[in-house]
């Protein structure tokens, strides 16, 4: 019976676990007939597989012994399938496990592959910082030549922009080092914007110890003219520079007038009307000294046109 219980008897004798009596009995007696120790005499087994399929169908066409067996055989096949889970998981388990050896193992090449790339560049870098680099000097070179030529260019405008309010700055700069003589940029926009908005600070990259300040009103910035000195161990010398370029055009223009009209000097016979027309022209307004001027350069050119025209006439 034992040996009975280790075998499925459904499948003994070729049938379902569903099948009926007769369906039972229908599959028996084709595998008994197959297997009959009379028809089976040279097989020694055959007897004994006889007897098993006799015992099966004893079992499975009674139904409460076709119940206990089933209830029997479906823990066992219960317990196979949660065998051949867990067999399952733990299979998994372990190719999950090889897996994280196998990408540790791989991590720990990478690490060393990635120390030693670091490694590598750690030597190129200190070749490089003892050798320099003859790329990147010329770079520099050539930024710090691109940095000063936009410095001066941005003082030329500067300081010939007449209708700002601009101030010159200067100091007695430290000649051993420039950022110890107490001005740079955040210092000297900390100390000016005080009298009011800055528009614009350019401090000197190439005249140590000079800058430029704009200011938006005019105001603020002869406030600054008139009041900031600096630190005391090291003064600041301010310049205005607003309004200088035209004072200075029209003094040219003043003296050029005294002295010719187009291109000829002028003179007169009389010394001290001379100094009159100079004080004169000192008094009046720069709306009348511009009117005199333009009536004197059309005088000139129209006693020009005449004396052309006379030459001409003689000649011919």
């Amino acid at each position: 019976m034992d040996s009975l219980m280790d075998k499925d008897l459904y499948e003994l004798i070729g049938v379902v676990t569903t099948a009926s009596i007769q369906e039972i009995k229908k599959a028996y007696r084709k595998k008994a007939l197959s297997c009959h120790p009379d028809k089976n005499p040279n097989n020694p087994k055959a007897a004994e597989l006889f007897h098993e399929l006799s015992r099966a169908l004893e079992i499975l066409t009674d139904a409460s012994a076709r119940a206990a067996y089933d209830k029997v055989i479906n823990a066992k096949h219960q317990a196979l399938q949660r065998t051949k889970e867990f067999d399952a998981k733990r299979k998994k388990l372990k190719e999950d496990l090889e897996a994280r050896e196998d990408a540790y193992k791989r991590s720990l090449n990478t690490e060393s592959s990635t120390k030693r790339d670091e490694d590598k560049l750690q030597v190129e870098i200190e070749r490089l910082r003892k050798t320099g680099s003859k790329q990147v000097e010329e770079e520099i070179a050539f930024m710090k030549k691109k940095i000063a030529e936009q410095s001066r260019g941005f003082c030329k405008e500067y300081e010939n922009d007449s209708d700002s309010y601009k101030i010159k700055i200067k100091w007695k700069p430290n000649k051993d080092n420039f950022y110890n003589d107490g001005y740079n940029y955040n210092t000297l926009y900390q100390i000016f914007s005080k009298y009011g908005d800055i528009a614009a600070l350019l401090v000197s990259s190439t005249k140590n110890g000079s800058a430029l300040i704009e200011y938006q009103n005019k105001s603020d910035a002869e406030m600054a003219l008139n009041t900031e000195v600096g630190f005391a161990q090291n003064p600041l010398k301010l310049q205005k520079l607003w309004d200088m370029s035209k004072q200075s055009s029209f003094s040219k223009e003043k003296t050029a007038c005294n002295m010719s009209f187009n291109g000829r000097t002028s003179y007169s016979s009389d010394t001290n009307s001379e100094k009159n027309k100079a004080n004169q022209n000192d008094t009046m307004s720069d709306a009348d000294f511009e009117r005199a001027v333009l009536n004197n350069l059309r005088r000139a050119e129209e006693k020009k046109r005449s004396v052309d025209t006379s030459h001409f006439r003689d000649c011919t």
